[in-house]
């Protein structure tokens, strides 16, 4: 019928008994250009061009549910992402990452199909079983200049870091701030903080945010670490690190800076540890309760925790080879 060229696509789909787009979509497929003794191209028909370019189309196309994806990732999947004693390792995108590696020789869904999925309602796990998902805010696509009137001049200003800092190629450079709970006085606080190239966290809770304890509880994390591993430490102008700065004093090699008022972004990695902070401790509820030893839990599940900054590696992994760096050198 295409060769005879009197038939229309309605006469040949009530010809063969399929629909005028099933006929459309054949002739498309096996369109291809010929060329006559005359050396003239044309396009011509071939049902053999048609039937091998629908082979291929089959052979590349995927799975449109999840009942064609390993069952045992699924099993696995809802284990790992529902918290266990209030504390969860992966979020959905590192849980993909792991269990692939761990088994190549199974079909596992990216992780746009598994947001995908639970967004349709298919799986087990629900949206609100993703913490960081339901508190998900548009990013900013202007970064507000630094702003503040009364600007308190407290040490060196984070203009005066060096680009080695920026860069993130060289380990021991630290972001510190301060959790709080309910703003109440009298009230514990919690000391955090991160190392830039490595993205290790720490954490220490101290009964109080009066600047001599919060100086104290810096110092305690950075022997209890070792200060060999301290450079710099950046940290905002509060009232509660006023006398942060006097760290360099004692200890020559270390530099403390400040950023400027109103600019948390200029420590955004210490910012983006907290918000994985407040997924176990949320904001408004007392930290009296908090242990010792439930902080110290969560902060290893955090340093734990795979990034895909870092290629899937944990802080903890990262930490363990600027280690054994220094330990060579």
């Amino acid at each position: 019928m295409a060769k005879c060229g009197t038939y229309t696509q309605t006469e040949m789909a009530c010809e063969l008994g399929v629909s005028q787009s099933t006929v459309s979509r054949e002739l498309r497929r096996g369109r291809t250009r010929q060329l006559d003794y005359q050396h003239n191209y044309y396009e011509q028909y071939i049902a053999v061009s048609g039937a091998r370019v629908y082979q291929e189309n089959r052979a590349n196309s995927h799975a449109r549910n999840h009942h064609k994806y390993s069952a045992a990732f699924f099993a696995t999947l809802s284990e790992n992402l529902v918290p266990k004693n209030g504390l969860r390792l992966h979020s959905v995108d590192t849980f993909v990452r792991t269990y692939r590696k761990s088994h190549p020789e199974e079909r596992v869904p990216c992780t746009k199909t598994v947001y995908a999925l639970i967004n349709a309602a298919v799986l087990s796990i629900r949206n609100i079983d993703l913490p960081m998902k339901t508190r998900m805010r548009p990013r900013k696509k202007i970064i507000s200049e630094p702003k503040g009137r009364n600007a308190k001049h407290l040490g060196r200003s984070i203009e005066e870091r060096t680009q080695e800092v920026l860069s993130r190629e060289t380990f021991g450079h630290w972001e510190v701030d301060l959790v709080l709970g309910k703003k109440t006085k009298n009230e514990p606080v919690i000391i955090t903080m991160v190392e830039r190239k490595t993205r290790y966290f720490l954490t220490k809770k101290v009964w109080g945010k009066s600047a001599t304890l919060v100086q104290k509880g810096v110092l305690d994390l950075m022997k209890k670490q070792g200060l060999e591993q301290f450079k710099t430490i950046t940290t905002d102008n509060g009232s509660e690190f006023s006398t942060l700065s006097l760290i360099e004093e004692n200890f020559s090699d270390i530099q403390v800076f400040f950023t400027h008022a109103y600019a948390s972004w200029e420590k955004g990695t210490n910012e983006r540890h907290n918000r994985m902070l407040r997924e176990f401790i949320p904001k408004g509820i007392t930290l009296r309760p908090l242990s010792y030893s439930r902080l110290h839990a969560i902060t290893d599940v955090i340093n734990n925790r795979p990034r895909k900054i870092m290629n899937y590696a944990t802080p903890a992994e990262r930490l363990q080879e600027e280690l054994a760096k220094l330990k060579a050198a």
